[in-house]
């Protein structure tokens, strides 16, 4: 019966697909009323319609650095860090997004992790400089620091990662050049710390901004609104403490929720 039903929404689907427009096409020996077709193939659609808004997501991310890149190569570091803190925002979304529609797909997640390592890999070691060897030599190390973190580390569980998240350290080092204004030396130590904290297998929660507590919740509203409306220095602060309160207090402020949760699945 469930393949019989399947049978018939991708047969009425393929119909609207060619262009006809005089109904649905129902093959021989498939005897099924319009309104029941139409409903059954609903969840179906509004599925794949939010994965294709997650991956219209990922892919706007992945332009994002692309444009970052390009602003750092032209000497205009503000520019590129303003995209980098728009990337980190939007990357918030398409996690929570992945995880409150338990979306899971092949092209999603390699459309994912590449836009994450142009943007919070390629793009944010960029924020360093290529000028001297020793800043290209921190670059390229920063960039090796965050694919070795996408690629090897996997927790085997859904409420925490291995190593700090790479949008986490990218929205530092944006908001470190926003609030000093492109300083080689200090963005090199925060740059530093950060590969540190990439490359250690300490576990951080999953954040779920979107998803728990109301504050939260306003957190990234704030984020968002500074994003468009304040001034650099002002939004780069604001994104420069969430980060770090999540860098430094995983646990007590950002991991209750997913605790809570792996405490009730236990029981």
């Amino acid at each position: 019966m469930r393949y019989h039903q399947e049978q018939t929404s991708e047969t009425v689907l393929a119909g609207y697909s060619s262009g006809v427009n005089s109904g649905p096409v129902v093959s021989q020996g498939q005897h099924t009323s319009f309104f029941l077709t139409n409903g059954q193939s609903h969840p179906q659609m509004n599925e794949l319609s939010w994965k294709d808004v997650t991956n219209a997501l990922s892919l706007a991310i992945m332009i994002l650095g692309l444009f970052s890149t390009f602003c750092s190569f032209s000497k205009k570091p503000r520019c590129a860090s303003w995209m980098l803190l728009a990337s980190f925002l939007l990357d918030v979304a398409v996690r929570a997004m992945t995880r409150h529609f338990n979306m899971c797909s092949k092209l999603g997640a390699e459309l994912n992790d590449f836009a994450v390592f142009t943007t919070f890999g390629l793009a944010s070691a960029l924020l360093l400089g290529v000028d001297g060897p020793l800043n290209g030599l921190l670059a390229i190390i920063y960039v090796l620091a965050a694919s070795f973190r996408l690629c090897f580390y996997s927790t085997g569980t859904s409420f925490t990662y291995k190593g700090l998240p790479c949008p986490y350290a990218s929205c530092v080092l944006a908001s470190t050049s926003l609030l000093t204004k492109g300083n080689t030396f200090i963005l090199s130590c925060m740059a530093s710390l950060m590969i540190l904290f990439m490359i250690d297998q300490s576990y951080y929660p999953h954040d779920e901004i979107l998803e728990s507590e109301n504050w939260k919740k306003m957190v990234y509203l704030g984020g968002v609104i500074m994003l468009l409306l304040s001034p650099f220095p002002l939004t780069a602060f604001y994104c420069l403490t969430w980060s770090l309160s999540y860098i430094f207090s995983p646990d007590i402020l950002w991991g209750k929720a997913a605790c809570l949760r792996l405490q009730h699945q236990r029981n």
